[in-house]
């Protein structure tokens, strides 16, 4: 049977890293790519992550792309699993990369309350409510993902890097990389409904208030918890 401060100790880093998901680097292939097909991101700014943001953690994604929580410019990858040697996985980086370049391309902010959070919500609210009353919302809520018109050229970047990929047999070499896979700019062009966009944007603001306190509250839960842990087991409990 775990001692009791075993117990404590464990539940307190459990509940912090559900919170804040471990930081990873980047392996030499995957940062060589990145900076190569995405020249005009600052890479530097961009930190990976193993495990998914707490709020999201029973969705069905692999991978997501999120401004950090503080600051106006910095951008987190979350991977629901990280395995730099797979050919799967660096498809799904290079996916989550194009959002990145999207992340630049429509500007800084403030926290969550960046042009890409903006937008990207508007354009989900747009799809799924011009869908749902002939659909279901499971099938609303999957062409509003699949039909985004921010999803859709990052999907099509990828399926056409990927058939790259495996005409090289996974051995990728930066230098030989064709041109047309060099991009500088998303091209992306909103097209949203001004009642959309107003509901995005009140979403994305109350939510870049409420995810700092959340997560403070997490934390004030998780301290005692391992204060408590750690006095247990000075005592040999």
């Amino acid at each position: 049977m775990p001692k009791p401060s075993h117990t404590l100790l464990k539940s307190a880093r459990q509940l912090y890293r559900w919170v804040f998901p471990a930081l990873i680097e980047r392996d030499a292939q995957t940062a060589s790519i990145l900076q190569h097909i995405y020249p005009t991101i600052d890479w530097q700014k961009v930190r990976f992550y193993k495990g998914l943001p707490w709020f999201i953690t029973g969705s069905f994604v692999g991978a997501i792309v999120l401004p950090a929580t503080w600051g106006r410019r910095g951008i987190h990858v979350y991977f629901r699993n990280y395995r730099p040697d797979s050919l799967s996985n660096l498809m799904t980086t290079i996916h989550e990369g194009f959002h990145v370049l999207q992340y630049r391309d429509l500007g800084a902010g403030v926290g969550f309350l960046r042009g890409f959070m903006l937008y990207y919500l508007s354009e989900y609210l747009q799809l799924f409510f011009r869908n749902i009353k002939k659909n279901s919302r499971y099938t609303a809520n999957r062409i509003a993902y699949e039909k985004h018109p921010m999803e859709v050229p990052a999907f099509a970047y990828e399926a056409a890097f990927t058939q790259y990929a495996i005409a090289q047999k996974g051995i990728i070499h930066t230098d030989t990389i064709p041109t047309e896979f060099i991009r500088h700019t998303c091209d992306y062009k909103p097209k949203i409904n001004l009642l959309y966009l107003l509901m995005g944007t009140f979403i994305t603001f109350i939510f870049m208030l409420l995810k700092p306190f959340a997560e403070l509250c997490f934390l004030l839960i998780a301290a005692p918890i391992y204060l408590l842990g750690k006095l247990l087991a000075i005592i040999r409990l």
